[in-house]
């Protein structure tokens, strides 16, 4: 039997586990920066920098301290919290690269920089040290605007990360038109098999974006005895209506055990796909693909809340 024959089998074995996975899930309810010194001066801080919020660490919105926040941000992948300006270092007189999680990004800036717009990336160059702020937003909707305070450096290029607070629950509030052109010109299963054979061919679907798994995502509940699952730090691939959890399963159990897709199935999981292999022998390991619906509201949650008047009580 030919490689490319065998090929075929395991993707038509990997198309079946995605129907079937459609079917049984749901119906479970850096880039590396050269060191340098980013101490920022209190006047180039103030001038021309409107008040900012600090996040006050990862607990509730409404806690978050009101003060201004003056320290720089080094990191390359930014979780963008609303409400809150992020100050990052970036290169003056070179180009600068800005991934962003929408589709369609729009800018607004009073600055004299110049901003260039390619897909979901956003490219800023300036020939001054004057910082320089961006509200940035889903072309046509406020929704959602993600605040930057860019300030100018002798440093070598930048090329940033902008990941929504939340990540993939998102999706839907953020949208993607060319992943749903995408996602609606074929019928829904189609659509679901495409999504799993570009997994396993290392492929990303038109419009559709691929970034790390960040530590405040929501992650699949898979459960099966013998086996261990890992999403943190994997991968999450987000279109418009769908989004992809891409973890790693272990087998611990010291025999050979077939990987059940049903054992990830939630309230929002359309498809499970299980990637090189779904029957791994003791120590093995193989990805694991969980396809979940971003339109899908959680039917755990009430449709409508009444505001306590005790605040948090």
């Amino acid at each position: 039997m030919t490689k490319p024959y065998r090929f075929r089998l395991a993707l038509n074995a990997l198309a079946l586990a995605v129907t079937l996975g459609a079917t049984t899930a749901m119906a479970e309810v850096q880039i590396p920066v050269e060191p340098v010194n980013m101490s920022v001066p209190n006047n180039v801080l103030r001038n021309n920098v409107p008040a900012l919020t600090s996040s006050g660490g990862s607990g509730n919105t409404s806690a978050r301290s009101t003060s201004p926040r003056t320290e720089m941000n080094e990191a390359s992948n930014l979780v963008m919290a609303p409400g809150v300006n992020e100050i990052v270092p970036v290169a003056v007189s070179h180009l600068n690269r800005i991934v962003t999680p929408f589709g369609e990004p729009a800018v607004n800036t009073t600055s004299d920089a110049t901003v260039n717009i390619e897909d979901n990336v956003i490219y800023v160059a300036t020939n001054e040290e004057n910082p320089v702020t961006l509200f940035i937003t889903q072309k046509g909707s406020q929704a959602r605007a993600l605040s930057l305070t860019l300030v100018p450096r002798r440093i070598p290029p930048r090329e940033l990360f902008l990941e929504l607070e939340g990540g993939a629950t998102n999706a839907a509030l953020v949208g993607n038109p060319k992943a749903e052109r995408w996602e609606t010109s074929q019928p829904y299963i189609d659509t679901l098999r495409g999504v799993m054979r570009s997994l396993a061919l290392g492929d990303i679907p038109q419009g559709y974006t691929l970034h790390d798994t960040n530590s405040q995502q929501r992650m699949p509940s898979c459960q099966q005895p013998g086996f261990n699952f890992q999403f943190a730090g994997g991968q999450t691939m987000v279109g418009h209506r769908l989004s992809v959890n891409i973890g790693v399963a272990s087998n611990v159990s010291g025999q050979p055990l077939e990987f059940k897709e049903q054992s990830c199935g939630d309230w929002d999981v359309a498809a499970v796909a299980a990637w090189p292999r779904n029957v791994l022998g003791p120590n093995e390991r193989t990805e694991v693909y969980v396809v979940r619906r971003a339109d899908k509201k959680d039917p755990r949650m009430p449709t409508n809340t009444r505001p306590s008047l005790l605040g948090g009580l």
